[in-house]
């Protein structure tokens, strides 16, 4: 199957695009220090601070760094849990189960070690005991801190970790780069005009 002049710049598009993607991923995990240095926020546990659906941006940060308090002043986090399965992709990395986003409340250090408290901002009670500083999250497990945030500007990156909508993009783009136009050439009979066409002459 040839592919028309049309659809080869429908694929030198996609070429350029991941091409820019994988600039913007290397670019992004240096300057931020981790391999997550954007999110996009899932549920609500940190409204309405952080909406669900906001697009967070990443730094790495130390454990000394990191500040514990009640709302605004605690740093929000992105954390992992213990026997999490990371795979570290060239442009992204998955995380299993999902990190989560949330306030640091308070903070301490054991055996030169800084533990961290966490809470969301909606949820009652904290995610760990607060009276057990041993169940709090390590500083091992910090991804990093956020940022800021845009709000909304996630969901696109939600929607694209369903499978079948990216199965339903790539459907679309195949169509549109191996699928010939049906353009038909015209004839010089087809350019003919009814004043060109002569009648008959009466007998």
């Amino acid at each position: 199957m040839q592919i028309l002049v049309k659809n080869k710049g429908i694929l030198f598009t996609i070429v350029l695009l991941v091409v820019i993607e994988f600039g913007c991923a290397s670019v992004s995990r240096a300057i931020s220090g981790t391999n997550l240095p954007i999110a996009a926020v899932e549920s609500g546990s940190m409204e309405p601070t952080i909406p669900t659906g906001s697009l967070l941006f990443i730094q790495r940060a130390s454990g000394a760094n990191i500040v514990a308090g009640s709302p605004p002043t605690g740093d929000v986090v992105i954390y992992f849990f213990p026997n999490e399965k990371i795979t570290d992709y060239i442009l992204f990395t998955v995380y299993d189960p999902i990190p989560w986003s949330h306030r640091v409340i308070q903070k301490t250090q054991i055996n030169g070690t800084y533990y961290f408290l966490t809470k969301g901002d909606a949820n009652m009670f904290p995610d760990q005991s607060q009276n057990m500083p041993a169940t709090w999250v390590p500083e091992e497990r910090i991804i990093g801190k956020v940022t800021f945030f845009i709000p909304y500007l996630g969901f696109p990156f939600l929607w694209f970790k369903d499978p079948w909508v990216v199965a339903i993009v790539l459907a679309i783009l195949l169509i549109l780069i191996l699928i010939p136009t049906n353009e038909k050439k015209k004839t010089p009979e087809a350019d003919v005009t009814t004043s060109q066409i002569q009648e008959p002459p009466k007998s």
